[in-house]
């Protein structure tokens, strides 16, 4: 076992190592995805088998529910077919962003307003949800995301470096007081990662500086991790605390967090958060012994709720929930954000081998969706392309099922698309207004 997680351990570096080689030539969305899996369905379970066999068995929090070989047997095709399918198999990698990078260069420079724009509209997005009635929810959501879609407009900016410097400073320290508010660490995490993806496009930072960055945030991201669910659990007592409250706790969840060695409660519960390999392993378990094959039951339940809206399908199914975790996996469901993901489902409904074929064409389909979106911003709106952050945020992790994520992908494109045709045509009318021929 301590073998195979070695072998993981070379193909997320491996994955890694790829999208750095890449990353000066093209959005390497992608890498990113398949690093993800590789590390939440291969590493991290491999990891969880090899700590069970370290460590006493009562002491184990989480333990596995299937032995290796049996999870190993469907995981490993599985994490072949992502790859296979995210990295685009009949595609050349030569593929680069280049001209796509001058035109938005190029439009900012017109239109140098518009990252404060969006960062305006961000902001004012996120002070009013709590406000927004149940149906307008989600369009809020994706309101309060044009914050950080505004910040990588920044990135390409054409002011100078030391104002540009100071309202990265100032966001960050927003993101900051966001995170520790809402006690949820996602944005703070990925959102940064996002803007390395496109800041390497345009300031091509080199490979040492990136590998010595990404060693820097690695051991400040793991002791965050470690302690966020003590931090979480001394705020979520059913009270309304200060913000200075909530920072008095998060440092002392911090002092309290150094104290504890690596085999620790605490440490093992950063392993069983990036293991969704358990999620799977538990229907594993459960279908087909216990519950039969959905035969596209769920599946086809997902498309026809994320293509038809509420307002005319009020009791349509709901993204993810208790019903579709109990059903497959027989347990109740002990926190909010579980899910048994793309790969459960499509084995609950199809069996091992015909889930492959399921899984295969949606990742296909997701690479297309890029892909059409970036031809669309070559041929119509550049900045278009510094949305897909917007629209893969939901989609680019193996912990949600289809319906989750369909309804997220639609809803995210239509934002998307309605936001960029009215920047489009504002900034238009400003063109014409000014003047200009």
């Amino acid at each position: 076992m301590f073998l195979l997680l070695i072998v993981f351990l070379l193909l997320l570096s491996g994955m890694i190592w790829r999208g750095l080689h890449y990353s000066r030539q093209r959005l390497v969305l992608f890498e990113l995805y398949c690093s993800i899996a590789i590390l939440v369905l291969g590493v991290a379970p491999a990891g969880q088998y090899c700590l069970e066999q370290l460590i006493p068995a009562a002491l184990v929090l989480n333990p596995m529910p299937i032995s290796a070989g049996h999870y190993f047997g469907y995981a490993l095709p599985l994490l072949a077919v992502i790859c296979l399918a995210a990295l685009g198999w009949r595609h050349s990698q030569s593929t680069t962003d280049a001209s796509l990078l001058e035109q938005v260069v190029a439009q900012l420079k017109a239109q140098p307003y518009l990252p404060f724009l969006l960062l305006g509209l961000g902001i004012l997005a996120q002070l009013t949800m709590p406000w927004l009635p149940p149906a307008l929810r989600q369009v809020g959501h994706f309101g309060s995301m044009l914050f950080y879609v505004g910040s990588v407009h920044l990135l390409f900016w054409p002011g100078s470096w030391g104002i540009k410097a100071g309202v990265f400073v100032g966001l960050a320290a927003y993101l900051v007081y966001l995170t520790l508010s809402s006690t949820f660490f996602g944005d703070l995490l990925f959102w940064p990662l996002w803007l390395v993806l496109y800041g390497q496009l345009y300031y091509r930072w080199s490979l040492r500086t990136l590998l010595l960055a990404a060693m820097v945030a690695l051991v400040p991201v793991l002791f965050l991790l470690s302690f966020k669910y003590t931090y979480r659990a001394q705020v979520w007592d059913g009270k309304k605390h200060s913000f200075v409250h909530k920072l008095d706790a998060f440092q002392k969840a911090a002092q309290s967090q150094t104290q504890e060695t690596l085999l620790s409660p605490s440490w093992q519960k950063v392993l069983i958060r990036l293991n969704q390999g358990d999620h799977l392993a538990q229907v594993y378990a459960w279908v087909p012994r216990h519950e039969p094959y959905a035969r596209g039951e769920t599946l086809l339940a997902a498309i026809a709720a994320s293509a038809v809206p509420r307002l005319f399908w009020p009791d349509k199914p709901g993204a993810g929930g208790e019903a579709i975790w109990y059903r497959f996996t027989g347990n109740k469901l002990l926190v909010s954000s579980m899910n048994i993901g793309i790969g459960g489902e499509a084995y609950a409904n199809f069996g091992p081998w015909l889930a492959l074929l399921v899984v295969f064409g949606y990742v296909s389909g997701l690479r297309w969706i890029y892909l059409g979106m970036r031809q669309l911003a070559l041929q119509w709106y550049p900045a278009l392309w510094l949305w897909m952050p917007l629209i893969f945020a939901g989609l680019i992790d193996q912990e949600n099922d289809f319906i989750t994520q369909l309804n997220y992908g639609v809803k995210g494109i239509a934002f998307t698309l309605a936001m960029c045709w009215t920047l489009h045509k504002l900034c238009r009318y400003l063109w014409q207004s000014s003047g200009q021929k």
